[in-house]
């Protein structure tokens, strides 16, 4: 009878440190949890605080498109944001001639360069390779042309607030 009453007691003992232990662990408080190097931070500002209280600087990017080229001449059209001038492209050429790219800006009517990729071939352009303090703020638009051939291609473009970014 004595071993009842000890198995009974002791059942509930743990029920209850149980009951009372689960919920100190769910709402504990984070900061006094987690002791972990890679925690990751996120934010929007030029400026966050980790756990850790330690500085961390955001890169700031901005997709500007991603896209399957077909057709005979297709057109891609973006806009780069102001403070977001620098800029990459890249391209895959799956087309059997040589892919010619021109971009303009639209809101001046300028042309600002002509590129050129072989065959088969991958190509990334930097907008600092052509525009050192990078690229005016305002919509674009890129032609595609293969020599009169059809265009099969994939590109996209990505712009940031610094060079080191892309």
């Amino acid at each position: 009878m004595k071993k009842k009453h000890l198995i009974a007691s002791a059942l509930a003992l743990g029920i209850i440190g149980g009951a009372v232990a689960v919920p100190n662990a769910i709402f504990a408080d984070s900061d006094a949890v987690s002791t972990s190097a890679n925690t990751s931070t996120y934010g929007n500002h030029d400026e966050v605080k980790t756990p850790g209280n330690h500085d961390v600087c955001l890169f700031k990017t901005k997709d500007l498109f991603n896209v399957v080229l077909d057709g005979k001449s297709p057109l891609t059209e973006f806009s780069i944001s102001p403070g977001y001038g620098h800029v990459k492209l890249r391209v895959k050429n799956n087309t059997k001639a040589t892919l010619t790219f021109t971009l303009r800006h639209v809101n001046s009517g300028d042309y600002l360069l002509t590129k050129y990729v072989g065959a088969g071939e991958p190509f990334t352009w930097y907008s600092t390779d052509s525009f050192s303090n990078g690229m005016r703020a305002g919509d674009y638009e890129i032609q595609w042309r293969a020599g009169g051939a059809y265009v099969d291609a994939t590109a996209w473009g990505i712009s940031a607030t610094s060079s080191d970014e892309l």
